[in-house]
């Protein structure tokens, strides 16, 4: 007996039409920032919040309720609002309740300081696993896609554009990382020495986007070649890791996560590494796997 694979494509469509509504707010406000009331969350001067974020994501919830009401709901801003660093989503991974992931600014510095870097994450979720992702960046007009088991778009264009490029080392790729809103030793400094062994491998060059729903879409279009960061929450990576994977790359922990005999991307353990596609899968596992030797895990508070 075959199991029926859902059909997802009213949520697509539903993640789609919400984005591109939110992405207009987006666009408006990032072309006139003088109006921006911003906040710092925990009074941290590297994390910030504003009106937007959160007028952005209640638009977005209200819209995905209306339509999916028995659903979960997920919310960078919502959690922050409650003064709670847990998602819940960690809760619930093994129910089969879908959820919706949302961020709703990732890239809220970006947004700030007028770099283009800026976008609309959204994800539904099922027993852990992101089977719709949505990254829309309004301000240059890209529109990441992906549904599991459809493959991965930007713009309705099928990604990554072939020919694949070769990927035999480090030496070759372009890398990216972030240094993170926690600027305390105990986090920073494990950062910083790992981006110098992994740069110092060497590697052809490093970015640092200020999105990481934005930089895992790159690494699976193929602009970039590899990704990590420790720190990121599920509402930055859950709609891009379900597009990389579409596209062919890999997303990972820091270390595997073992479930029932299967390895699968853990999104509420704070940290994520990953590879894109290359003509050669052991390429990319043994890029991963490079980087994964060089990092020092840095503990945070699940989702």
């Amino acid at each position: 007996m075959t199991t029926q694979t859902p059909d997802y494509a009213p949520h697509l469509a539903s993640a789609l039409s919400i984005a591109r509504t939110a992405g207009a707010t987006i666009h408006t406000a990032f072309h006139n920032r003088t109006s921006l009331h911003i906040d710092l969350k925990n009074a941290n001067d590297a994390d910030l919040v504003t009106q937007v974020d959160r007028n952005v994501e209640a638009a977005i919830f209200s819209h995905l309720r209306a339509q999916f009401p028995s659903h979960r709901f997920v919310g960078e801003e919502g959690t922050a609002a409650a003064g709670d660093a847990h998602t819940g989503l960690g809760d619930h991974a093994e129910d089969d309740t879908p959820t919706w992931v949302v961020d709703p600014v990732d890239g809220t510095t970006n947004f700030v300081h007028g770099f283009p870097f800026v976008a609309v994450s959204i994800a539904l979720v099922v027993r852990g696993i992101p089977v719709v992702g949505v990254v829309h960046n309004p301000v240059m007009n890209e529109t990441f896609h992906a549904v599991i088991g459809q493959g991965a778009f930007l713009n309705d264009v099928p990604i990554p554009t072939p020919p694949l490029r070769p990927l035999a080392s480090l030496a070759s790729a372009l890398i990216a990382t972030e240094y993170g809103s926690d600027r305390g030793e105990e986090i920073l400094g494990p950062k910083v020495h790992a981006l110098h062994d992994i740069v110092s491998s060497p590697a052809r060059g490093v970015r640092s986007l200020g999105s990481a729903a934005l930089t895992m879409c790159y690494v699976a279009r193929g602009a970039l070649d590899a990704y990590w960061e420790a720190g990121v929450h599920a509402w930055d990576v859950a709609a891009a890791a379900v597009i990389l994977t579409e596209a062919g790359g890999l997303v990972a922990n820091w270390k595997d996560v073992n479930a029932g005999g299967a390895v699968k991307y853990d999104l509420c353990a704070r940290n994520v590494v990953c590879v894109r596609k290359t003509p050669e899968g052991a390429q990319a596992r043994s890029i991963l796997e490079g980087i994964r030797g060089k990092l020092t895990p840095v503990e945070y508070t699940r989702d």
